[in-house]
C-alpha cells in the first residue's frame, strides 16, 4: 500500500515545538475547509484518460506505470524531476521545468561548496556541475515541448544532448545520490522524484489520481482541503504546485492560482530549492538530522543562493490580515480562504531571510531582556506575540538539543509567532556555526564541514547528532543554562552583541 508520507519527514519537529504535517509542508493554513466543491473522480478520469489508461480500472494502475506513461523527467543529481507530458506542450511550462533542474542543481552545487574542497571526488563533481550549468542553461520550452508526449522519458536523452552533457549527468547522479561527497559511497543510489504540476487544475488532477489509483488514501486526496495545498507527497514522491490558490478569486474556483513569481522574481526556483533541500538532507542523513535542523539548513541554502528566502514552506503559514493581523483573509472565504499574495509578512520575514533573520531575533531578544529575572538569563530570553500582537510573553533557553525537551507549551494565542520564532532561531544558528562558530569564517566553514561529514558516516542514528557536535566542538549543543561553554550560550551571546 502506498502511504502520503516522505520517510523521517513525516514525523513532528522536536524540541522547537514546530508543527510539521506530513501530508502539506507548505499549504497555507486555512481556518475550517474551502468552500469548493471537487469532483476527483471527474479530474482524476481526465488524468488517466490522457495518459492511456481506463478509469474504470485506476486501482490497478501502478505509480511506477503512471509515471513511466505520463511524465517527461530529468535527472539532476539526487533528484528526478517530472512533468507531465501533457503539460510540457505548453512553453512556459518547458521553461520553468528547465529553472527548476537548474534550481536543483544549485541546491547541491551550494551544499558541495559547504563540504568544502576536500570533499571526495569533489574537482570531477565541480567539472559536471559546469557542463550541467551549461546545459540548463540553453534548455529552451520550445524544444521541451516539440517532444512527442507518448514517447517519455529523460528529456536530456530525448532532446539528444551531447556525450559529454549525458556522461556528466549520470556521473553527477550516482555521486551525489550515493553520498560520495561525504564520505558514504553507497552501493544503491537513493534518488528522490519531484513531480511539478504548473497550475492549479495540473496539481489537484494529479492529487485526484493519486487518490483513483489507491482507493484506501482517497480520504487524503479527496478532499475540498487540497484546493489550499502547495506540495503533499505520494509514498516517497513529492508533488510541488507552482500556483498558489486563488480562492478569492470570482471566476476560478478550485483552479484560481497565482504564480510564486508574482511575490518575488525567483519565488518559484525559492519554493522548490528549499522542500529539495529538505528531501536531499534526509536522503543523506536519514534521521541523524530531526526535520527541525533540515529546514534550518535548506533555508540557509535558499539564502546563500538567491539572497532572500522568500517561501511559504514552514512557520506560520496562516493568511493573515496586514493591519488587524486576523485569522482570516480580507476578501476571501469566511472559513480562511488563502489569497497568497495578500499573506501579510510576519516580522520575522520583514527582510525575507536578507539578513538570515538576525535582525528581527536581536530584536526579540532586546526585548525579552528586558523582562528577564535573572542577569545571566538575558540573554536567554525572547519576546513572543499573540496573533493580534496585543499581547506580550517571554520563552527562555535553551531552544536546542536534548535540554530544550521539557521547555513548557506555548499557549495558542501565541503558537503561530512560536513557529516564525523556532524557524527564524534554527537558521540563524546554522549561519552562526558556519560563518562564526570559530575564530576566523575559514575556520568555521571547515569545522561546520567537517561536521556534517563526521554526522553522515555516524552509526548510531538519532542520537548522533549532539554527540558528534560535542566531538567536533568539543563543547556540547546546549545546556540547561545556555552559557559561553556550549554552542547555543555561544550563539546567544553573539546575537546579543550584533
Amino acid at each position: 500500500m502506498l502511504y502520503p508520507t516522505r520517510k523521517t519527514l513525516a514525523s513532528c519537529f522536536l524540541a522547537a515545538g514546530a508543527l510539521f504535517s506530513p501530508l502539506n509542508t507548505a499549504a497555507a493554513q486555512s481556518i475550517g475547509s474551502p468552500q469548493v466543491n471537487i469532483n476527483h473522480q471527474a479530474l482524476a478520469a481526465d488524468f488517466l484518460n490522457r495518459s492511456g489508461f481506463d478509469p474504470e480500472g485506476a486501482s490497478q494502475v501502478s505509480v511506477e506505470q503512471l509515471l513511466e506513461r505520463s511524465f517527461f523527467t530529468m535527472r539532476v543529481g539526487v533528484f528526478d524531476l517530472g512533468l507531465s507530458s501533457y503539460a510540457a506542450l505548453s512553453r512556459t511550462n518547458g521553461d520553468n521545468f528547465a529553472l527548476l533542474a537548474g534550481a536543483l542543481l544549485e541546491v547541491q552545487a551550494q551544499f558541495l561548496e559547504w563540504l568544502g574542497p576536500k570533499a571526495p571526488g569533489i574537482k570531477e563533481a565541480e567539472k559536471d556541475l559546469k557542463t550541467l550549468r551549461s546545459y540548463f542553461k540553453k534548455l529552451r520550452g520550445n524544444a521541451i515541448n516539440k517532444l512527442d508526449p507518448k514517447q517519455t522519458g529523460d528529456v536530456m536523452t530525448l532532446l539528444g544532448a551531447s556525450k559529454k552533457a549525458l556522461e556528466a549527468q549520470e556521473r553527477f547522479g550516482r555521486y551525489m545520490a550515493r553520498g560520495t561527497a561525504l564520505g558514504l559511497d553507497r552501493e544503491d543510489e537513493y534518488v528522490d522524484t519531484f513531480l511539478v504540476a504548473p497550475g492549479r487544475r495540473d496539481f489537484l488532477e494529479l492529487l485526484s489520481t493519486f487518490g483513483a489509483i489507491s482507493p484506501p488514501n482517497q480520504g487524503v486526496y479527496w478532499t475540498n482541503d487540497v484546493a489550499t495545498w502547495t506540495n503533499t507527497y505520494f509514498n516517497d514522491i513529492s508533488v510541488v504546485a507552482l500556483e498558489f490558490a486563488s480562492l478569492g478569486s470570482t471566476t476560478g474556483g478550485a483552479f484560481a492560482g497565482v504564480s510564486m513569481n508574482s511575490r518575488t522574481p525567483t519565488g518559484m526556483q525559492q519554493q522548490i530549492s528549499q522542500l529539495a533541500g529538505n528531501a536531499m538532507i534526509d536522503n543523506l542523513f536519514g534521521d541523524k538530522i530531526p526535520p527541525s535542523l533540515a529546514g534550518a539548513l535548506s533555508v540557509n541554502l535558499v539564502v546563500e543562493i538567491y539572497g532572500e528566502c522568500n517561501t511559504r514552506v514552514d512557520g506560520d503559514l496562516r493568511a493573515r490580515r496586514t493591519q488587524a493581523r486576523e485569522i482570516f483573509v480580507p476578501g476571501g472565504l469566511s472559513e480562511g480562504g488563502i489569497l497568497p499574495p495578500n499573506l501579510a509578512d510576519s516580522r520575522w520575514r520583514s527582510e525575507h531571510g536578507k539578513d538570515h533573520f538576525l535582525v528581527a531575533l536581536q530584536s526579540s531578544q532586546a526585548a525579552g531582556a528586558s523582562e528577564a529575572k535573572k542577569k545571566h538569563e538575558k540573554n536567554g530570553c525572547f519576546e513572543l506575540m499573540d496573533d493580534r500582537e496585543a499581547k506580550r510573553m517571554v520563552v527562555k533557553a535553551p531552544f536546542l538539543g536534548t535540554p530544550a525537551a521539557d521547555a513548557p507549551p506555548v499557549p495558542d494565542d501565541f503558537w503561530g509567532d512560536s513557529l516564525e520564532f523556532y524557524r527564524s532561531y534554527r537558521t540563524g544558528f546554522i549561519y552562526w556555526l558556519r560563518t562564526k562558530g570559530q575564530r576566523s569564517k575559514k575556520s568555521s566553514e571547515a569545522a561546520f564541514a567537517a561536521y556534517l561529514t563526521q554526522l553522515a558516516q555516524a552509526a548510531n542514528g538519532a542520537d548522533s547528532l549532539e554527540a558528534t557536535f560535542e566531538e567536533q566542538y568539543g563543547k556540547p549543543l546546549s545546556a540547561k543554562e545556555p552559557s559561553k561553554q556550549d554552542l547555543e550560550g555561544q550563539f546567544l551571546d553573539w546575537l546579543s552583541k550584533l
